[in-house]
């Protein structure tokens, strides 16, 4: 851009030499003495001074058009960008000429204005995405409120019963709305711990500490696959399968057991009873352990697919259903926190495929 600008300085100027010396001259030696004009005139030479001041502002107006336009274009569309306005000033139609291309006065600016352009471009881009995020942001607390305020209710309904003295309750359906009480209570403590360990990875200064523990994971799977088959809510037909009955590897359990839950319980939850969810572990090239978790549900929309991991992304009503929420923000960085991956594969009506791959080492 300085050498182009040089080159029209240089060039201006000397066009603008040349040009007031023609003007001069024509004006002296042929405009003058055909209206009459001669220097023997009494304002001969105040007329001369005039002209002379004449030529220099149509030039300078010139000059100040050729240089000063495209500045003043880039100066206003510059200060709309500051009051998030991303189009080009309504002028932009006049920079370009039929071809399409810069006229020339524009062309010193090129690149300045093509910067501009793609920083609007970018500017209008990351805006929207600001307000997607927003409106994700207000969906996942509507979200989280709602997931608590559900077993919220279970308790206080509970309570209310057990402390209306109209009714004498057994035990037995005393113990029964205690039990529930419990679980409702538990149900709560695990969504504040989720919330907790996301505002913890989301903190680069504190990441979460991992307390690393040699295991089975053969056997280690196993045990947490039998704790699932318990609870009341999987209805689905859940397997397990490994050609290697030992795979010894270093992971902080606590925080696995919670990753590789979530994904089976998703898999029970967001399809209907009586899916085939299947479990199988792999060693892959000696260096890593691939664990994939794969039913015949119902799937995932590309959309789900997309948003899969977006810590505030919850799904559609006509997706799958296979919320992602706080959850699977949560695997993820678990995952990559144990120097893992997690690949998701899904289809609509065709069911779903999760592998995890975690090192050996």
């Amino acid at each position: 851009m300085r050498i182009r600008f040089s080159l029209y300085f240089i060039v201006g100027l000397f066009i603008w030499i040349i040009s007031f010396g023609v003007f001069i001259m024509v004006t002296l030696d042929f405009i003058f003495p055909n209206i009459g004009l001669t220097s023997e005139n009494t304002w001969y030479d105040l007329i001369v001074f005039f002209v002379f001041l004449l030529i220099i502002l149509v030039s300078s107006v010139f000059c100040a058009w050729f240089l000063g336009n495209p500045l003043w274009f880039i100066l206003t569309w510059i200060k709309q960008l500051t009051r998030g306005e991303y189009a080009p000033p309504s002028t932009k139609r006049n920079i370009y000429n039929k071809k399409g291309k810069l006229r020339l006065h524009y062309k010193l600016y090129e690149n300045v204005i093509n910067n501009i352009q793609t920083l609007a471009l970018h500017l209008n881009k990351a805006e929207s995405e600001r307000l997607k995020l927003e409106e994700e942001k207000k969906d996942w607390l509507a979200g989280i409120s709602h997931d608590v305020k559900t077993p919220l209710t279970y308790i206080t309904g509970y309570t209310a019963l057990l402390l209306n003295e109209e009714y004498s309750w057994t035990e037995e359906e005393k113990h029964t709305f205690i039990e529930e009480i419990s679980q409702k209570a538990h149900h709560i403590e695990s969504l504040i711990h989720d919330l907790n360990l996301s505002f913890q990875m989301n903190n680069v200064q504190a990441p979460i500490p991992l307390n690393k523990s040699e295991v089975n994971l053969v056997e280690f799977l196993r045990a947490l696959i039998a704790d699932i088959s318990n609870d009341p809510r999987a209805l689905s037909y859940l397997s397990f399968h490994s050609t290697n009955p030992f795979i010894n590897i270093s992971i902080d359990q606590r925080l696995i057991y919670r990753a590789i839950q979530n994904l089976i319980m998703n898999a029970i939850l967001h399809n209907p009873e009586e899916t085939c969810i299947d479990v199988f572990v792999i060693v892959e090239q000696e260096q890593f352990v691939t664990i994939t978790i794969r039913d015949n549900g119902v799937g995932m929309d590309q959309e789900t697919l997309n948003n899969l991991f977006n810590k505030y992304y919850r799904g559609t009503p006509t997706s799958s259903d296979f919320s992602s929420g706080l959850g699977m923000s949560i695997v993820k960085s678990l995952i990559i926190a144990h120097g893992g991956n997690i690949d998701v594969s899904s289809e609509i009506t065709k069911g779903t495929i999760v592998q995890v791959h975690l090192p050996l080492n």
